[in-house]
C-alpha cells in the first residue's frame, strides 16, 4: 500500500515538471543547461574581443595622431676662418754687418809658395807668424795667419787663398799702432756644414773692459764672400760650437763699476738666408749668467 502511494506521487510530479518544460519558449533552453552556459561564455568572449579590439584600434590611432612631424636638422654653423699667420721674423735676428777689420785687399799683399801649410814660418820681411790655421775646402782650402811686426810687436792678420800654385792674401786686419790690440786670435772652421772653411777673427783690446771685436768671413760658392762682425763686445766672450756661436756681453747699470757688471746678455749667431745673424739673446744676473768659455 505505501509503495503504491510512493509511485503515484513520484508519476505526480513527473507531469508536473513535464508540462512547466512546454509552456517555457526561451530558445536558450535549447540544448540544455551546458549550451546555456556555453553560449553565455562565448557572448562574453565576443564582448571582451570587441573591446580588446576598440582599445586596440584607439591606441594606433593615438599613436598615429603623436607621431612628430620630421623636421631637417639645421646645417652645422661654419667654423670662422683663422687670421693668416704672419711670417716669422728671419731667424737668428739681426745680420752680422759693418764695421770690420777684415778688409778685402784685391790688388796685392803676401804671396806664399804651395807647399806645407802651417809648417814652420814662411818667413815674411818684417814679420813672424804667431798663429796659423789652414783648412782643406771646395775652394781649395783656406789659410789664416795672425802676424807680429818684428819691430815694434804690432799685430796683422791676413786671410789667403789658392791661385795657381801659390797662396795669395785676399783680405788683411792690421793694428793701426802698438798696444791697441792685447791680443788677435783666429778660428778656421767649416761651422755651417756647406764644405766651405769659415775664418773667425778676435781682437782682444787693452783696459779693464776686456772689449772684443769680432769677424767672419765666408768663402761661398761662385767666388762671393759674406763678411761681416760684431764690435765693442764688453767683457766679450765668444764660443765656437757647431751651427755658430754664443756671445756674451756685459749689461751695466747705471751704478756698476767698470770691472764688475751686474748682468750679461747672451745670444746665439747662426747662419740663415745666406748670412751670419745673431739673436737679441736674454739677459742674465752675473750670479746665474750661464759659463761661456771663449774661443779668443
Amino acid at each position: 500500500m505505501n509503495r503504491t502511494r510512493r509511485l503515484a506521487l513520484a508519476a505526480t510530479v513527473g507531469l508536473a515538471l513535464l508540462a512547466s518544460a512546454c509552456t517555457s519558449d526561451s530558445p536558450a533552453t535549447i540544448g540544455g543547461t551546458a549550451d546555456s552556459t556555453t553560449s553565455s561564455a562565448t557572448a562574453e568572449a565576443s564582448t571582451t574581443t570587441s573591446s580588446v579590439a576598440e582599445t586596440t584600434t584607439t591606441v594606433a590611432a593615438s599613436t598615429t595622431t603623436a607621431a612628430p612631424t620630421t623636421t631637417a636638422a639645421p646645417a652645422p654653423t661654419p667654423a670662422p676662418t683663422p687670421p693668416p699667420t704672419p711670417a716669422p721674423p728671419p731667424a737668428g735676428g739681426t745680420a752680422l754687418g759693418a764695421p770690420t777689420n777684415l778688409q778685402a785687399t784685391p790688388g796685392g799683399g803676401i804671396i806664399l809658395p804651395q807647399g806645407d801649410e802651417c809648417v814652420g814660418d814662411p818667413g815674411i820681411p818684417g814679420w813672424h807668424v804667431q798663429e796659423c790655421e789652414y783648412m782643406p775646402s771646395y775652394n781649395d782650402g783656406v789659410m789664416a795667419l795672425v802676424l807680429r811686426r818684428n819691430d815694434d810687436g804690432r799685430f796683422g792678420v791676413a786671410v789667403m787663398f789658392h791661385s795657381g800654385s801659390n797662396w795669395v792674401q785676399r783680405y788683411w786686419a792690421g793694428e793701426d799702432a802698438p798696444g791697441i790690440w792685447s791680443d788677435v786670435r783666429v778660428e778656421v772652421g767649416d761651422y755651417h756644414f756647406d764644405d766651405g772653411a769659415e775664418v773667425w777673427v778676435g781682437y782682444r783690446y787693452d783696459g779693464t773692459g776686456g772689449y772684443l771685436d769680432i769677424d767672419v768671413l765666408d768663402p761661398l760658392p761662385g767666388g762671393v764672400f759674406f763678411l761681416g762682425g760684431l764690435q765693442g763686445l764688453d767683457h766679450g766672450q765668444v764660443d765656437l760650437h757647431p751651427g755658430g756661436a754664443t756671445v756674451l756681453t756685459a749689461v751695466y747699470a747705471d751704478s756698476d763699476p767698470n770691472c764688475c757688471p751686474s748682468s750679461f746678455l747672451v745670444r746665439e749667431v747662426t747662419w740663415a738666408s745666406n748670412q751670419w745673424r745673431i739673436n737679441t739673446g736674454t739677459t742674465y744676473a752675473a750670479a746665474s749668467v750661464p759659463s761661456v768659455i771663449s774661443d779668443f
